[in-house]
Parts: structure tokens; sequence; C-alpha cells
């Protein structure tokens, strides 16, 4: 039985991965609840006491729909230093975190997936939004790639690292954005967190032997026009 830990585990995508992936693996779930991964000590200190891990799954981080609508984050343009410093820091230091302790500390484990998004690869199409998306929020997901791109240099040998972009799921956005956004993506519609669950089960296995530093795009042709 394979020993896997998801942060973001009670996020939008993380429970439905968690409840999955918890049927056949032994699963840990770390979010905010239990730990602060801005914390180096903190995070630290978890993985030299939790260090028998085969898996490390990144998906927790920010995203502008769970930002709280009286804070000054999410108006583009406006607040820099706090917009900056609040994406970077959940979506990118937090990363580097758990990637750096994880390798540190689990000396039999096998790989890592961080999670990004397709704007970790392309500007967002600004007229599907009602208001441009945060040029902070973008940027820090191309953060993620280049991350895992350098840790997967520096331990190849003993780890594979790899990225998942991927595009938005269908949730509880307005009908009128879905439509317009479905629009744009040649499978004709949004993507569905079961999508996923073949190609984790492929990068949580011993199955992959050699693709290791690579962006698996995960959009339904999105970026492909």
């Amino acid at each position: 039985m394979k020993r896997i830990l998801i942060t973001g585990s009670r996020g939008l995508i993380g429970k439905k991965v968690y409840n999955y992936l918890k049927k056949k693996n032994a699963v840990y779930g770390l979010d905010k609840h239990n730990i602060n991964l801005l914390s180096e000590k903190q995070v630290n200190d978890f993985f030299k006491k939790n260090n028998n891990f085969d898996y490390l799954i990144n998906l927790h981080g920010a995203n502008e729909h769970v930002v709280k609508k009286k804070s000054n984050i999410n108006k583009n343009f406006e607040n820099d230093l706090e917009n900056f410093n609040h994406f970077f820091q959940t979506n990118v230091f937090s990363f580097y975190l758990t990637n750096k302790y994880f390798i540190k500390y689990n000396k039999k484990g096998k790989g890592i997936i961080n999670f990004s998004s397709i704007f970790s690869l392309v500007s967002p199409k600004h007229k599907i939004y009602d208001k441009p998306k945060n040029i902070f929020y973008v940027s820090s997901k191309f953060a993620v790639n280049g991350i895992t791109k350098y840790f997967a240099t520096m331990y190849g040998k003993k780890i594979n690292i790899n990225t998942i972009a991927n595009h938005g799921i269908d949730w509880k956005q307005p009908i009128k954005f879905k439509n317009n956004l479905i629009n744009n993506i040649p499978k004709g519609r949004m993507m569905d967190t079961k999508d996923l669950y073949g190609i984790i089960d492929y990068l949580c296995s011993d199955k992959n032997t050699y693709m290791n530093g690579s962006t698996l795009i995960l959009d339904g042709g999105y970026t492909s026009w």
C-alpha cells in the first residue's frame, strides 16, 4: 500500500482527489488546519517526524475565488506588494518548503506532483472574465513550474518531480462564464476532477520510471489554439 501525502486535501480539487486515493492507499491530508505551510520550522518539523511517505501531492494554493471579498488582494494593479506577497508566499514559497523537506527526510520517496495551472503556460483570455485575472496569481503559477524543474534537475536520480497544469473545474460559476469558457475548449466541456485520476495514478506508481521535470497539460485542448 502506497503512502501518499496531499496538501490542500480539504480544497475544491484536493478533497475529491483525497477521497479517491484513500480507497487503495494510505493517504494523509496536510492543510492549514493542522500546519502553517509558510512556516519553515513547522514544515521541517513535520517532515522530520513523518518521513515514510512514498509520494507528495501539492494541491494547496491561493486562488482568486477563495480570497475574501473585503480584501484588497483581488484588485488587480492595486496594492501591488500585498498582492505579490499573498500569491507568491502561498503558491511559491510554501511549494518550495514542502518539496525541500519531503526530499530531505523521505529517503525512500518516489515522487512529487506539484499542481500549477494552465496559466503557468499561457496568459488568460481576459475577455472571458468579468475582470482580468490577477497578474500575481498567474505569475505565481509560472513559478511553480520553475520550482519543479529546479528540484527535478537537482534530485532526479533519486525521485521523480513533475507538474500537472490543469484547467479549472466545473463548480458554481455563472452559466454565461462557463459557456464562454467552453467555447474555447476543443473537448467542449470543463474539466471534471475525475479527469485527473488516471494521470495521478500513473505518477504515483512504479510505472513512471523516466518522467521527471515535466509539465503535464490537462486542459481539454484549451492551450492548443
